[in-house]
């Protein structure tokens, strides 16, 4: 059997890019936080983005030999994400009008209203009573 020989691993390509003292601090903080050089960081951040930069890219691609049918395709996105930022807004508005009914049957754990703290709440700090009604009083463990 004919042994393979395999090239050596090459180097990644090296490239000089002028940021601004802004952009550097940045790029240096969160190299400290990760615990990785400043190059790494900005290399890592570059190749977790590279499908934005890809779609920027071929954007700007198409642009160039078709800026009406782009600026048109752009438009039509945009007022979806309109739609859809409304239909969102509708939504959480009806849910925060029944949370403030007494809550919805979802919301509820061992007959008393769940107090349940935001998703984006990291404090975890929830009161353990309700002082404005009668499902603050603690359960007795009876269910």
């Amino acid at each position: 059997m004919p042994k393979i020989l395999s090239s050596p691993p090459s180097k990644p390509p090296r490239v000089s890019v002028p940021v601004s003292a802004e952009v550097l601090a940045i790029f240096e903080r969160l190299a400290k936080a990760s615990n990785v050089s400043t190059g790494r960081a900005m290399a890592e951040w570059l190749g977790d983005t590279v499908e934005a930069a890809e779609l920027m890219a071929s954007t700007m691609e198409r642009a160039r030999a078709a800026p009406k049918v782009v600026t048109a395709e752009l438009h039509a996105m945009m007022l979806g994400m309109t739609d859809q930022t409304k239909e969102l807004m509708d939504k959480y508005a009806k849910f925060k009008g029944t949370a403030e009914a007494g809550g919805a049957p979802a919301t509820r754990i061992g007959g008393a209203a769940a107090l349940i703290p935001p998703s984006c709440n990291t404090g975890g700090k929830v009161p353990r009573t309700n002082p404005k009604g009668p499902l603050s009083k603690p359960s007795s463990g009876a269910s």
